[in-house]
């Protein structure tokens, strides 16, 4: 499914998960949790990933935990969870099976809406999506021809909304402004500029952010640039100062300064905590990894 790659310079190494189909340009994969570990083992999958297609986890049995964009969400069979290009995750792959299915990426702004999104599973709609998973899981077997799978792909990605925005985006504006954080944060964070983008006033984009249930578009700009400095700091590597630079940032101090205003604690802090929490996570049980 994946093809693992580094970019960065200066030193700086990022894990990044890229689409890479099999022979025969595949326009979707489908596989399970089991064959993952199977292949690549617990350790192959503990590390924070970028990725840059379209990821569904669809528990079918037990439940279990998944972290996305640094927050742990609970899933199960009632509950899967979709993940979206440019969203950094992390598997733990404890207390459930799941379906697992791939899809590139269509074009879509990445992570423009951040944190996990799930997708609600009744009973009925486990039984309806089952000859679907089915149907993807035979064509993926016996490769019928890029215009079955194509269609294949087109009903899954329907009938899972993958095209669709969060529930609570039913504000057009807020849509759209959302959109434009995830392509200009990083090159512009000034209020005035994103509401002279969508032809309007500062006032009337602050009350579509109300009506959507969010904070001010100022806190969503703040924690926009603190979810992208995160995503830097959590990679191998990664240093102060170069994420400083590539957030734009004249100098670490005035980042350190934000990061700490933003997030309620330093980058360095954050990192210490951030390395606590995996050793916790990949401790035995019953033990812990941040002791000493």
């Amino acid at each position: 499914m994946v093809k693992v790659r580094h970019v960065g310079g200066g030193g700086q190494v990022a894990r990044v998960i890229g689409w890479n189909p099999p022979a025969g340009a595949r326009v979707f994969e489908i596989g399970s949790l089991a064959s993952l570990l199977s292949r690549f083992g617990r350790a192959g999958i503990a590390d924070l990933e970028l990725l840059e297609f379209e990821l569904v986890i669809a528990p079918t049995s037990g439940s279990g935990q998944h972290e996305v964009d640094f927050e742990t969400v609970g899933i199960d069979p009632h509950r899967w969870l979709h993940i979206r290009p440019g969203q950094v995750h992390r598997w733990i792959p404890d207390g459930f099976e799941a379906t697992i299915i791939g899809f590139p990426s269509r074009g879509r702004s990445p992570h423009w809406r951040p944190g996990p999104r799930i997708i609600p599973m009744s009973d009925d709609a486990l039984h309806d999506v089952e000859p679907l998973l089915a149907l993807m899981r035979h064509d993926h077997r016996t490769d019928l021809g890029p215009a079955t799978a194509l269609l294949t792909r087109d009903l899954a990605i329907r009938w899972l909304e993958l095209d669709l925005p969060d529930s609570n985006d039913d504000d057009p504006l807020y849509t759209s402004f959302r959109r434009m954080l995830s392509r200009e944060v990083i090159q512009e964070r000034n209020v005035a500029y994103y509401a002279r983008q969508l032809n309007c006033s500062t006032r009337t984009l602050t009350r579509a952010c109300e009506r959507a249930g969010a904070a001010s578009p100022k806190h969503l700009i703040d924690q926009s640039v603190l979810l992208e400095a995160k995503r830097l700091l959590a990679l191998p590597n990664a240093t102060i100062t170069e994420t400083s630079e590539r957030l734009g940032f004249t100098e670490p101090t005035n980042f350190t300064k934000f990061f700490k205003r933003v997030g309620g604690l330093s980058p360095s802090e954050w990192q210490a905590d951030r390395s606590c929490t995996e050793r916790y996570l990949d401790a035995a049980p019953g033990s812990s990894g941040c002791e000493g």
